[in-house]
């Protein structure tokens, strides 16, 4: 599942980062601020048509025909409604942010609850079922041809409307596939329970969850584009673009593998510390790979988008600083979800909600877009810490060994940053941060057996330790007769 998910994954963020790239020397700056403010708008309808069902389909410790027949039902219901309620928002929003276009781009988008919500908790039945390879492709193939879609209709027309047709098309091909492949490969035990009532009662908690997490995430762009314009929204959507795409799918990745693997070990009665520990030295790992976004992302972005995005590069390195912290912000929240600790997921919420809320306030007479993403930033360091004392107190894990592994992780990132930032201006351009960042990756190469998120990994078998070798079996000499 690791390999799917993971692999899955990488084809994904070259897709859309290529995607990007080329749209972004077609459409104009202010179409990417109303697609990106209509994204986090359908969001919210979207959390409330998927309702969590994808996840209880995920966690469930036994998957049966009641339980996929009533996630499926649900999914229906409340993407129809969704849907409902969108088509008639999207004209009040494009009063509230004063930008006409929104309402076509928040109608479009809209289309795809029609089917995605189905769609999804038919790839979580797939993956449920030890299915994961077919899963991926299905999702894949929908983002080809969304993509595919919207870039032909854009080069045709030249209406920036276009950006808004990649996503339904992905969730209407996803759909199809997601079908074909449950009627050809599901086999399910029959079951005579109706888990209707309990499934509604999960998946009402994850939505309400998974509400405030976008909200809290969604509301600086929400305040930064209705105070400084769809302009700076477009540069922050085509900023945060290079740090989303691959944080999106790597969370998807890591919900994919991690959420069933918790749900196996609580289901059989084992222990939750080791693979806790894991998930969290797995998490950490991304202040690394997000110090060399950090480093070498300017000048990517900047290759990427080509003439005219100069103040989306300069925020690359403050995303990427929030990518990192969202994801192992999110690998907490798998935790206590898999531990069933309700009030510390809800609890930790609310710190990041507060802390970002009181944040904006003190952004508000800012005329740059900077310090509306470090109240983000804030918001999401200090819930992590309040994650990390609660774990600390009731001993789901060793707290102080995951802050050390984010210490430690954290300063090879940093190196990674300046090495990289410090290419760029001395250098010139991407190769000379991938050149100034070239020691320092060396060096952590050399010295990965001391990085928590290696010794991890290898702990569990998934990579060996540097300097030992596999011992090979001796051979005892038989005895001639």
């Amino acid at each position: 599942m690791l390999s799917w998910s993971y692999g899955g994954a990488a084809v994904s963020v070259v897709l859309q980062l290529g995607y990007t790239a080329w749209t972004a020397r077609v459409a104009p700056h202010s179409a990417f601020g109303a697609y990106a403010i209509a994204l986090t708008v359908t969001q919210l309808p979207g959390l409330i048509a998927t309702a969590g069902l994808a996840t209880c389909v995920l966690r469930a410790e036994r998957l049966s025909r009641a339980l996929l027949r009533s996630a499926l039902r649900l999914s229906m219901l409340t993407g129809v409604a969704c849907w409902v309620v969108v088509e008639f928002a999207a004209p009040w929003c494009a009063v509230l942010w004063g930008m006409p276009e929104l309402a076509l781009f928040i109608r479009l988008l809209g289309c795809q609850y029609l089917v995605a919500p189905t769609g999804c908790v038919l790839l979580a039945a797939l993956r449920r079922a030890g299915l994961p390879g077919y899963a991926a492709v299905a999702e894949l193939t929908g983002q080809v041809a969304g993509c595919v879609v919207a870039a032909v209709v854009l080069t045709r027309t030249g209406s920036a409307a276009a950006l808004g047709l990649a996503l339904p098309v992905a969730a209407f091909t996803t759909f199809g596939l997601s079908v074909c492949g449950s009627a050809a490969k599901l086999v399910l035990a029959r079951d005579s329970g109706a888990p209707s009532g309990s499934l509604l009662g999960l998946s009402g908690f994850l939505t309400g969850f998974a509400l405030l997490r976008t909200l809290a995430a969604s509301a600086p762009l929400w305040v930064a584009g209705r105070l400084l314009g769809p302009g700076t929204a477009g540069l922050w959507s085509r900023a945060q673009m290079l740090s989303d795409v691959p944080v999106n799918v790597l969370l998807r990745g890591l919900n994919q593998a991690a959420v069933p693997l918790l749900a196996d070990r609580r289901s059989q009665g084992l222990p939750l510390t080791r693979p806790a520990q894991h998930l969290l030295y797995a998490a950490s790992a991304g202040f690394v790979a997000f110090g060399a976004l950090a480093g070498a992302g300017p000048a990517a972005l900047a290759l990427l988008l080509g003439p005219g995005w100069g103040g989306a590069v300069a925020l690359v390195p403050a995303f990427a600083a929030w990518a990192a912290l969202q994801v192992v912000y999110a690998a907490g929240c798998s935790l206590d979800l898999a531990r069933g600790a309700r009030r510390d997921l809800i609890r930790a919420q609310l710190v990041v909600l507060v802390v970002t809320g009181v944040g904006l306030i003190g952004a508000v007479g800012w005329r740059e877009p900077l310090p509306f993403i470090v109240t983000g930033v804030a918001g999401l360091a200090v819930g992590h810490v309040v994650q990390l004392v609660r774990w600390h107190r009731t001993d789901t894990l060793d707290a102080g060994g995951v802050g050390r592994a984010h210490l430690t992780h954290f300063a090879a990132g940093t190196m990674l940053a300046v090495a990289g930032h410090w290419g760029d201006r001395a250098l010139g351009g991407l190769p000379g941060a991938v050149l100034a960042m070239s020691p320092v990756l060396l060096g952590c190469l050399l010295l990965r057996g001391r990085l928590p998120a290696y010794q991890a990994a290898a702990e569990i078998g998934l990579l060996r330790r540097p300097g030992r070798r596999e011992k090979q079996p001796e051979t005892v000499p038989m005895p001639r007769p």
